[in-house]
């Protein structure tokens, strides 16, 4: 094994330079960092082609070729994708495709693409009038979603829509973007960002945009530091002007004086260094310095962050979110086991021989149902295994996917939001129907697929020593967790500061759970944003977790603390904040041992 010690905790310097601390107030937007780095140059204004769509009624004799014309555009967006997809696939391999295939669905979704035909046939309207109405509507119930992923995808059908017209104007996508700059728009797309980069932006600034969006995904996974929700920035800079983009703290620095430049490029220098131990990490065991060893594994949400895993040390999926599939079909509630197997199967193959952890649709709370009622506290309704177990229709066609995919390699299945033993149990008989059905019909699936509970709620929690003997593993939902024990929603602003995850009761309720798992010899994980934390990283293996699972690229910071601690040394630290009083008192402690042992955790992460 190579020697821990030479990973170091502290990369340079503890705090952020002054002048990163102070720049001036008057020049600094503040914004969502969605793909992490610095990034220092001149700014490009890129605005968007906006379309004028004006109505015209056709005569009779021009509606069917108004239709051949939509078909025609149709077709033109399809090989423009096409060429975007090749593009793609040369920079970031098979598995970036995915968000521009989601395009071409959209394309050639039945629904728009009837609406729009019938559009033109019995309202007797131009076709680019037609796509205008037909996609905004479509685009601001979207918008309106109380899904953020739903609210996201409204921008790829706004692409869609932007592509359709301007084929029926027989006009350009975009112009030339200048190499090594800065580009600041109100809103792009995917395809747009993946274009620019191989014209060598530096950064990316919008005033739109969320972490879920496409173009905030490609910018990960391109490397593009990128800042988006800055709500304004196309209104106060100019073309030329010099920018800081922080992906990393979601700063946004304009004109910056030559003290602060002179600290953002250290920064940048530094956040380059740190990159580089990452990779030298990844290769390697989350192992203490006695020999106690941690399973890093991912959360992961899309199939276009597949292609990282291994560049951040990951060991398998330890939460693989399902959720988008279902909120792709919007109102329609029955999902399609085919497509589901194909996607399944292909995150099997990709992380085999390590294990694949699906977790069954997790919807309500604040992931709004398509068809729920409107409940006046959604976090304790209709969610989770309630929603499972009233719909078997959303139900078997995922057990049935997740079976057929665990053929070719380890996946594990993980129910949500339990609170009581008997729906484990109903959810034990269904998977054991649906696996005789699947034998019956010829299907092939692996002899044995690990069935485990999220432990999400305190009821559950406080009696894991009894869903210990009939489950083969925990998932701890520390999110959830959290908010239940402390009775804080961990949306709200106005109590968002009584929300902590390293509070004592929250902590009691983890220990209980990890002691339940050792005694009856099964798996515990932790999943929740809790075990990306390289701060409370001790703590956890103190209190003896094994397994923690978060973002790929939180992993090499919590790889870097495990390989630097002693897990006798970090037992007695979890000791003494089982028996704090609150969670203040946790976090001083915990801040003292950091200081003491040598972990000063990079600023970065």
């Amino acid at each position: 094994m190579s020697n821990a010690r030479d990973i170091k905790i502290d990369p340079g310097d503890e705090e952020p330079p002054a002048a990163v601390q102070d720049a001036g107030a008057s020049d600094r937007l503040q914004g969502l960092g969605v793909s992490p780095g610095i990034a220092i140059g001149p700014v490009y204004l890129y605005a968007r082609a906006a379309f004028t769509v004006e109505h015209r009624e056709l005569a009779p004799d021009e509606i069917e070729d108004e239709v051949d014309r939509f078909e025609w555009a149709v077709q033109s967006a399809e090989h423009g994708l096409e060429k975007i997809l090749a593009l793609a696939r040369e920079k970031l391999g098979d598995e970036s495709v995915q968000i521009f295939e989601a395009q071409s669905m959209m394309l050639r979704d039945e629904a728009l693409y009837q609406e729009v035909v019938h559009r033109i046939r019995n309202k007797r309207c131009n076709a680019d009038y037609a796509v205008m109405k037909v996609m905004t509507q479509h685009r601001q119930r979207m918008e309106a979603s109380a899904s953020e992923y739903l609210r996201d995808r409204a921008h790829d059908l706004q692409d869609v829509q932007e592509r359709l017209i301007m084929h029926l104007r027989r006009g350009k996508h975009f112009s030339q973007i200048d190499p090594a700059t800065i580009v600041v728009s109100e809103n792009l797309t995917a395809a747009d960002l993946l274009i620019f980069s191989k014209r060598g932006i530096l950064g990316c600034a919008l005033d739109r945009g969320g972490a879920t969006s496409h173009v905030s995904i490609m910018a990960r996974a391109l490397g593009i530091p990128s800042v988006v929700s800055l709500h304004g920035i196309t209104d106060v800079v100019q073309p030329d002007d010099l920018l800081i983009v922080d992906g990393i703290d979601g700063n946004v620095i304009i004109n910056p004086d030559e003290e602060t430049l002179a600290a953002y490029r250290t920064r940048q220098e530094r956040y380059r260094r740190l990159l580089q131990e990452h990779k030298q990490l990844a290769p390697l065991p989350a192992e203490t310095l006695d020999h106690v060893r941690v399973h890093l594994r991912a959360n992961v949400e899309f199939l276009e962050e597949l292609n990282v895993l291994k560049d951040y040390g990951s060991e398998g999926i330890g939460l693989m979110r399902t959720e988008v599939l279902l909120l792709m079909k919007g109102e329609e509630m029955k999902l399609e086991e085919e497509k589901q197997f194909e996607s399944y199967k292909l995150v099997v193959q990709t992380v085999t021989p390590e294990p694949a952890t699906f977790r069954l649709l997790d919807l309500g709370g604040d992931k709004m149902l398509p068809v729920a009622h409107r409940e006046h506290n959604p976090f304790l309704g209709w969610r989770g295994a309630r929603v499972l177990l009233d719909r078997p229709e959303m139900l078997v066609p995922q057990v049935r996917a997740i079976l057929r995919a665990s053929a070719f390699g380890p996946a594990r299945i993980l129910i949500p939001m339990v609170t009581n033993i008997e729906e484990l149990r109903r959810f034990r008989e269904i998977i054991e129907q649906v696996k005789d059905d699947l034998t019956k019909e010829g299907h092939a699936s692996a002899a044995d697929v690990p069935l485990g509970i999220m432990v999400e709620v305190p009821a559950v929690a406080l009696m894991t020593d009894l869903f210990a003997k009939e489950v083969d593993f925990f998932s701890l939902g520390t999110n959830d967790l959290t908010q239940y024990t402390l009775a804080v929603d961990r949306g709200n602003d106005l109590v968002a500061g009584l929300y902590r995850e390293i509070h004592p009761a929250v902590l009691r309720l983890i220990k209980r759970t990890i002691d339940a798992g050792e005694k009856h010899g099964i798996p515990v994980s932790l999943c929740g944003e809790m075990g990306g934390d390289p701060r409370v990283a001790p703590i956890l293996v103190g209190l003896g977790i094994h397994e923690l699972s978060a973002s790929p690229s939180y992993l090499p910071e919590v790889k870097r603390v495990i390989r630097a601690i002693n897990r006798s040394e970090a037992v007695e630290l979890a000791t003494r904040a089982l028996l704090a009083k609150d969670a203040e008192e946790v976090s001083i402690l915990l801040d003292h041992w950091l200081g003491d042992h040598g972990c000063k955790l990079d600023q970065f992460l």
